[in-house]
């Protein structure tokens, strides 16, 4: 039974760029999960009311800081969740300031390693291409130099070589380039929320402060 004919040319492709087409396929899998699950993750954190809605000015004071933190509990994405924890640490007696600093850590350096894992692919494809150029170069003077009667194929395959795995590369960091910077806005915008939050966390208590209410 033979192959489809997009499979027997997919296969050829592969063989034609030798051993390097397995980490250039390892890299192309590895760029487009860590893009999907990256994006997915920052679109569950985006998807949050925003802290004018939580309408916590008036709740810290009246419904004291653990109630209050025990309702954003149940409601999605970073925003509520940065209330939360905020709201608990400075009812522990952490400072507000240090409060603040470690859940914005909590919250966006997960995703910062995730910048750094695609960053690093998008960056390997196009060197293992590259590669494999030289590779298939070598190969192709070697079978010159040689001047047997099998010099054809031999230059034929070394050209193969360095052609396939360039393409290759190449097609897998364009489009991760372009996921790259999806995922930086995405998180831009993140960021950007966190520091929204905070700064009105800050106004929030600073009220209190001022009308002598207990927060806790």
């Amino acid at each position: 039974m033979s192959s489809p004919p997009l499979l027997s040319d997919l296969l050829g492709h592969l063989a034609a760029g030798s051993w390097l087409m397995v980490p250039l396929v390892l890299v192309t899998i590895g760029i487009w999960h860590t893009y999907l699950s990256t994006v997915s993750h920052l679109r569950e954190s985006l998807r949050s009311a925003d802290f004018d809605e939580l309408q916590l000015a008036g709740r810290v004071s009246r419904d004291g800081a653990a109630r209050l933190a025990g309702e954003l509990a149940s409601l999605p994405g970073a925003i509520p969740r940065v209330a939360r924890h905020i709201l608990l640490r400075v009812q522990a007696g952490m400072p507000f300031r240090e409060a603040c600093a470690q859940c914005r850590a909590a919250e966006t350096e997960r995703f910062g390693y995730g910048l750094i894992v695609l960053g690093a692919l998008v960056v390997a494809a196009p060197l293992l291409g590259l590669l494999g150029t030289v590779l298939g170069m070598i190969e192709t003077f070697s079978a010159v130099a040689a001047n047997s009667s099998e010099t054809a194929n031999l230059v034929a395959g070394g050209i193969s070589q360095a052609l396939i795995t360039t393409q290759v590369g190449l097609v897998a960091a364009l489009p991760g380039t372009l996921g790259l910077a999806h995922v930086y806005r995405l998180y831009r915008r993140l960021v950007n929320a966190v520091d929204l939050c905070e700064s009105h966390l800050a106004i929030v208590f600073e009220h209190a402060r001022a009308n002598g209410e207990a927060t806790a």
